[in-house]
């Protein structure tokens, strides 16, 4: 069963810094960045999606930004490269443009019939630019950082990398309507339609290691349906080859199933419509955050989740890691939330928290440096209730010293800087207080225990400080001299026990929101 001959969609791909992402696909090869939007099986996951100046199908690449993934390795069971068309005769302007980048290419290549650009994204995933002799006009984008007679036209090319090219070859022939071809270049050279691209290329990589999913490969490549009933069509003769395939999903912008081909490469397969328009027009495509309908009622925590990108020509928010991972997100009040994740968190976990308990401050949060249970964490303990006092004072210090300098380069002030920490993030914050409290402007305290066995004598000087614990919460009984060892110290605590355990949730929300407006700190 043959299915009607209808091409490339779009590519997925693996992206470990959004930020460089745009800037390679946006900025230097021109694209338009079509649709931001999130992963719609985790919103957690920006997805950036890149095309021609109406985001039409053919000519998408999109990407899952993954900042803690590693990188992965290109082999068996892959999508390995992307091809995208050019006009032959801007071959020559793009060698200049890339020079003038600093990005290193190979080529000029003369290759089926044209030239070719072979380079890697900030990702290392290969992107080879095809010089095509009477490229198709396409869609240009007025406002593309490349003129419009060297624009990118499209998806030229994919390449596969499988130990099963004739099975692989079949799903390609048989199901999704691709033309085989001569050779190329030791390759089986597959095309769908008369038209230049829409072109796969298939490499008996038998015997060569298999791939491994991460940063810089390409996660699946995404075949043209016409529409629901034409994808169904495949869907059902897929299936007769054995192949277990999903169930069609609604993604907004198109309807979509998925597959392994035998030779063990994800293969998505997504209808042409509605298209991108459907929740914006074309003028409007790319500048906000797009989100599924049922998560627009979580719009702010997902917003201040995701990682902040800026496109060509837009103002860069500055950046310095100080020697600590951490995401500033400046806001519109004076008050600044230092923000201290618990064991196994990292520096976008308190964030949706923060915006909710201060909606106007601005959000600094930190990832913590030691990794030693696999996870992070602020310090370092040996077991569930004793720590290891060298690295915790160390620590401590170097969290003060990070504020100091943090300081001096976003420009917040200090004296209303509250660190709001949970868990492990609670106890560095004590430890920190403890030896540097004119650090903080304040502090709040979720779940914390004493970690310090010998605090030192210091004066707080009625510095403010809200202590939250959990009835239920089973560290309860090692949190005792927390509040009295503060006030020793001079500080102005208020202490609050919640009918909940060690988790924090609406309760803390709420309390800490009405502690932090009783601060004249705003």
């Amino acid at each position: 069963m043959a299915t009607t001959q209808a091409g490339i969609h779009h590519t997925t791909g693996i992206t470990g810094d959004a930020q460089a992402n745009v800037d390679f696909y946006a900025d230097v090869l021109g694209l338009r960045l079509v649709k931001r939007t999130v992963n719609h099986n985790d919103k957690t996951t920006l997805h950036l999606i890149y095309g021609d100046g109406e985001g039409t199908p053919g000519t998408l690449l999109s990407f899952f930004a993954w900042p803690d993934t590693a990188r992965g390795r290109r082999g068996v069971g892959q999508a390995t490269e992307i091809g995208l068309m050019v006009p032959q005769e801007s071959i020559g302007a793009w060698v200049q443009r890339l020079l003038s980048k600093g990005l290193a290419f190979g080529g000029p290549t003369f290759r089926d019939g044209g030239s070719t650009l072979s380079l890697e994204d900030p990702d290392g995933l290969p992107v080879i630019l095809v010089g095509v002799h009477d490229a198709p006009a396409g869609r240009p984008w007025s406002a593309s950082t490349v003129p419009s007679d060297m624009q990118v036209r499209g998806i030229y090319h994919v390449t596969f990398w499988t130990e099963r090219t004739d099975e692989s070859g079949h799903v390609l022939g048989q199901r999704l309507g691709f033309e085989r071809l001569d050779d190329l270049d030791g390759m089986r050279c597959y095309r769908s339609g008369a038209a230049v691209g829409n072109t796969v290329m298939v490499r008996d990589a038998s015997g060569f290691w298999p791939a491994t999913g991460g940063v810089g490969t390409l996660h699946h490549v995404a075949f043209r349906a016409r529409d629901p009933e034409h994808e169904r069509t495949i869907l059902e003769a897929v299936r007769l080859d054995g192949l277990e395939v999903s169930q069609v999903r609604e993604h907004g912008y198109f309807k979509s199933i998925d597959f392994r081909e035998p030779g063990g490469s994800l293969l998505e397969v997504a209808t042409d419509t509605p298209g991108f328009t459907l929740d914006e027009t074309v003028e409007e495509l790319g500048r906000s955050l797009t989100l599924p309908p049922e998560w627009e009622a979580e719009r702010s925590d997902i917003e201040v989740t995701l990682p902040h990108i800026s496109l060509p020509g837009e103002a860069r928010r500055p950046t310095r890691d100080f020697g600590w991972v951490h995401r500033y997100v400046p806001g519109r009040g004076g008050l600044t939330l230092l923000l201290l994740h618990g064991s196994g968190g990292d520096e976008t976990s308190l964030l949706s928290f923060g915006r909710r308990v201060a909606p106007d401050a601005s959000l600094l949060s930190v990832r913590g440096r030691s990794l030693d249970e696999g996870s992070p964490r602020f310090f370092r303990r040996f077991d569930a209730l004793t720590y290891d006092q060298d690295d915790l004072v160390h620590e401590a210090d170097a969290l003060a010293r990070f504020v100091r300098d943090a300081t001096g380069f976003y420009g917040f002030d200090r004296d209303r800087l509250v660190a709001l920490g949970y868990s492990n993030g609670a106890n560095i914050a004590l430890a920190s207080l403890a030896f540097n409290p004119d650090a903080y402007g304040g502090a709040v305290l979720l779940r914390p225990v004493m970690v310090l066995e010998h605090p030192p004598v210091t004066d707080a000087g009625g510095l403010p400080v809200l202590v939250v614990h959990g009835r239920q919460d089973p560290f309860l009984p090692h949190a005792g001299s927390v509040v009295p060892y503060l006030r020793r110290s001079g500080a102005e605590v208020r202490e609050e026990t919640l009918n909940a355990g060690h988790e924090i949730g609406e309760q803390d929300s709420a309390v800490v929101a009405q502690w932090l407006r009783s601060l004249e700190l705003h």
